[in-house]
C-alpha cells in the first residue's frame, strides 16, 4: 500500500501526474487520487475521534477542502503529500469536538477513574469474549490519546503510530524539526509513564485487565460481540504498512509500548466512490475540473 510517510519520489510522480490529469477534466484521475490517500486520511482522523461515523464526515470534509483547493497546488514549494496532510493538520486541530472527544474525558486521571471504578470479574474465555476483550484493549489504549491536546495527539499518531520521521513530522505540521521531536518525547514519556503504572497491556504488573472488565461493560450494554468498534478479526495491522525501522531514541527506549499501537487494525472507510461521483455532479465542481 502507498505510504505518504515514507519519501519517495517516484511516488511523488504519480500524484503529480494525477493532479494534472485530474485539473484537466480527467474524473478518473481524481478518484485515483482520493483513493490513495482516503484511507490514511480516515485513520488519522478516526484516531482523533474514535468514532466511524464522526470519522468518515472529517474524512469527507478534508478530501472536500483537498479537490477545492488542488489547483492552488504548487509543487515547486511541496511535495503534493506534505501539502494535503498540512491541509489534514489544520482541519483535525481546529474542529469541533466529535465523537468520544467530545466526551468529558480530559485527563488520564479522569480517564482511568472511570475504568478503576468499573468491578473486576473473571470471564469465562470463549472466542465470542476473547473478540470482545481485544476490542475493548484496542479502545481503550486509543482512548488514552483523548487525553493528550490535539497537536500532542497528532503528533503522535504521525510519530509513533504512522512512524513518520521528525522531519516528514515538522513538514507536515509546519513546525521546526526539534519542536516535533521535543512534542513527541513528551507525549510519548506522558502517556507511558502512566500507562505503565495503570495499564496491563503495557506492564502485566499493573492492576487494569481489560479480561477484567469486559463482564461489567457487556451487562452494562458497553460492548456487543456484533457491534465491535475496534477490533477487526484478520485486519492489516498499522505496523505491516508503515515502515518497520525502529531507530529512533524513543522506539528503541520502549518498543513495546509503540508497538503496542502499531499493532491496532490499519482501518479501511467505507467506499468513497459513490459519494465523490455525486460530488463532482454538483456544478461548482465541474467548473473547477472542467467536466462540463
Amino acid at each position: 500500500m502507498y505510504n505518504p510517510f515514507i519519501v519517495n519520489k517516484n511516488e511523488d510522480a504519480k500524484d503529480g501526474e494525477l493532479i494534472h490529469q485530474a485539473l484537466n477534466g480527467d474524473q478518473e484521475a481524481l478518484t485515483r487520487l482520493v483513493s490513495r490517500h482516503q484511507s490514511w486520511i480516515y485513520n488519522i482522523a478516526f484516531r482523533m475521534v474514535l468514532v466511524t461515523e464522526d470519522a468518515e464526515d472529517v474524512t469527507q470534509e478534508i478530501l472536500i477542502k483537498m479537490i477545492t483547493k488542488l489547483s492552488t497546488y504548487d509543487s515547486k514549494k511541496a511535495a503534493f503529500r506534505t501539502w494535503l496532510y498540512r491541509i489534514v493538520t489544520n482541519y483535525v486541530i481546529n474542529m469541533k469536538k466529535a465523537g468520544y472527544e467530545s466526551k468529558s474525558i480530559s485527563t488520564l486521571e479522569k480517564y482511568y477513574s472511570f475504568i478503576e471504578t468499573t468491578p473486576d470479574e473473571q470471564i469465562t474465555p470463549t472466542p465470542e469474549t476473547n473478540m470482545i476483550i481485544k476490542d475493548l484493549a484496542i479502545g481503550c489504549v486509543s482512548g488514552v490519546l483523548l487525553c493528550l491536546d490535539r497537536q500532542q495527539r497528532l503528533v503522535f499518531i504521525l510519530g509513533v503510530v504512522f512512524n513518520a520521521t521528525s522531519e516528514q513530522g515538522s513538514e507536515i505540521m509546519d513546525i521546526s524539526s526539534d519542536a516535533f521531536r521535543k512534542t513527541l518525547s513528551r507525549a510519548r514519556a506522558k502517556l507511558y509513564n502512566f500507562m505503565n503504572n495503570k495499564c496491563g497491556l503495557v506492564n502485566e504488573d499493573a492492576p487494569c485487565k481489560c479480561r477484567n472488565k469486559v463482564s461489567e461493560f457487556i451487562k452494562q450494554g458497553w460492548y456487543k460481540i456484533d457491534n465491535l468498534k475496534f477490533y477487526r478479526e484478520n485486519a492489516t495491522t498499522v505496523k505491516e504498512i508503515v515502515s518497520e525501522k525502529m531507530d529512533r531514541f524513543g522506539d528503541m527506549i520502549h518498543p513495546d509500548f509503540v508497538n503496542l499501537y502499531r499493532n491496532h487494525p490499519f482501518y479501511e472507510p467505507s467506499d468513497l466512490t459513490e459519494w465523490l461521483k455525486k460530488l463532482l455532479d454538483r456544478q461548482e465542481f465541474k467548473e473547477i475540473f472542467d467536466l462540463n
